[in-house]
């Protein structure tokens, strides 16, 4: 289901790299880019070209790719154009691409036209998200799995064991008087036993992988002075709070994100429990 549109997006982050991407994704994709690119582009090989304006004039010169339809990342035909990466020549260029007839892709459009189109199912799409949003080096490992197909896997093996084991069921049903005894036959107990440790342990791997990718909170509570922030400073290993002998140094929560083993933990610092006159400490101690 390709879609009629063409859509195009800077696909690098936002600032000043020495490489910059813009992506473009759509139909007929080798005449959209004629009056863009200053050499032809063949399929899968980077050609050396300037990128032109409207006027001829060049915009900037890098790398064209051109991936043909169906095996690309979208299914559809996609070219990225591999700049020197300011921000005032990625606009530039993405411009260019506007005036040719291309929309502004949607955030995470070009991952929702690869499904739509077949190239990796929901699982695999939110796999992309979770791995861009990685926060430690196993939860990307994680997200990788997932987006590589692994998980979409074993979803796929739970539903043909259980497709299976229907056919076993229908079969009594519709074959009461058959001498064979088809569920026994199956052996169709131990099949759902084994279903449904397998679905178990997949279930556990999810609630695993949720907490590899929103980690977990941990808030620091206590009496003024106890070493709330010292802690945090300690595990952070550097002086993201402030720590003196005055009781109510800490007023607003302070945030900081730690990496144990892999695991993301969020660590929240918070204004110390007491009685207190000071108008903007009671507000502290009220968010705590």
């Amino acid at each position: 289901m390709t879609q009629r549109d063409i859509i195009a997006a800077i696909a690098t982050a936002p600032g000043r790299g020495g490489i910059g991407v813009v992506r473009i994704s759509g139909r007929d994709l080798l005449r959209f880019v004629s009056d863009l690119v200053s050499k032809p582009l063949q399929a899968r090989r980077a050609v050396l070209t300037a990128f032109r304006d409207s006027a001829g004039e060049s915009i900037d010169e890098g790398i064209a790719l051109f991936f043909p339809a169906p095996h690309s990342y979208t299914g559809e035909d996609v070219i990225e154009l591999q700049g020197h990466g300011g921000p005032v020549v990625m606009r530039q260029l993405l411009q260019r691409c506007v005036e040719l007839g291309a929309r502004l892709a949607r955030p995470g459009e070009f991952t929702e036209r690869a499904y739509l189109n077949g190239r990796m199912d929901l699982a695999q799409a939110e796999g992309v998200a979770d791995l861009i949003e990685a926060s430690t080096a196993l939860a990307a490992r994680a997200a990788l799995r997932s987006l590589q197909g692994n998980f979409s896997e074993l979803i796929q093996e739970l539903a043909s064991k259980i497709v299976a084991l229907r056919t076993l069921l229908e079969a009594t049903l519709d074959f009461p008087e058959e001498e064979v005894e088809f569920l026994t036959a199956g052996r169709a107990a131990d099949q759902l036993t084994a279903i449904r440790e397998q679905l178990e342990r997949v279930i556990a791997s999810t609630r695993q992988g949720s907490l590899l990718r929103e980690g977990i909170q941990a808030v620091l509570i206590g009496e003024p002075n106890v070493g709330k922030s010292s802690l945090l400073n300690r595990l952070a290993g550097e002086d993201v709070a402030i720590v003196t002998d005055v009781p109510g140094t800490t007023r607003d929560a302070v945030r900081e994100q730690i990496d144990i083993d892999g695991l993301p933990v969020h660590i929240i610092d918070t204004a110390g429990l007491r009685e207190t006159d000071d108008a903007v400490e009671r507000i502290g101690i009220s968010r705590t």
